[in-house]
């Protein structure tokens, strides 16, 4: 475990900091550092699965991730293309109605930003025909849903549906993720789940044929 890793792990946010500039004046590739705070925010994840960790813990975890991106910023070809209001996007990325959880999704809209897509975050408790109308205005090809409440599995379902009725020239892909699985998949309607967020990055890269856009300064 390198000590960007444990830094973050450790949730040392003024050492994250002072490890990320010094990678950057090392001339370490921006994305070498932003896995190495993954690392370490998954190692949170897990610390907070046995008990170890508490919520206010992994909310802290994800403030610093935040933070560092900060940093990286200058240093990724595509900081300046972080759509907030509707306009030409890549991916539209939200929690569904019902649910106000946003960690999962702010990670990894960040992560995805950092390999190059433009993503619009919608926010979160977003009802089903306003991500339709997200979708239709942005003409994105990938819907990422997310929720941690079961009981807000029905509107996903609703907002898969909705998409689903656009006309084929469209093709848009739904990925969801939180407290998913291949049933939830199924029920909802959506193309693949996935609980990781690199993961998540993963599907959306080979569905849209993206290369990694990362330049150095």
């Amino acid at each position: 475990m390198g000590p960007l890793t444990l830094a973050m792990a450790e949730l040392e946010e003024k050492k994250v900091l002072e490890l990320v500039r010094k990678a950057i004046g090392e001339d370490k590739s921006p994305l070498e550092i932003v896995e190495e705070c993954r690392q370490g925010l998954k190692i949170v994840g897990e610390r907070y699965a046995t008990g170890e960790y508490f919520l206010s813990d992994l909310v802290m975890s994800a403030e610093i991730f935040q933070e560092a991106l900060k940093v990286l910023e200058p240093f990724l070809s595509v900081a300046a293309v972080f759509p907030e209001n509707p306009g030409e996007a890549d991916i539209v990325f939200g929690t569904v109605e019902g649910d106000i959880h946003d960690i999962g999704k702010n990670i990894t809209i960040s992560l995805l930003r950092c390999e190059g897509f433009r993503v619009y975050d919608a926010g979160v408790d977003i009802p089903p025909d306003i991500f339709l109308n997200i979708v239709q205005e942005t003409g994105a090809r990938v819907l990422g849903l997310s929720a941690l409440l079961t009981s807000s599995f029905e509107s996903m379902r609703r907002t898969v549906q909705l998409i689903r009725m656009l006309p084929p020239v469209h093709g848009v892909k739904v990925l969801i993720g939180g407290l998913v699985n291949e049933r939830v998949c199924q029920y909802v309607g959506a193309d693949a789940w996935v609980r990781e967020a690199m993961e998540g990055v993963a599907i959306c890269r080979r569905w849209l044929g993206m290369k990694v856009l990362v330049s150095k300064k």
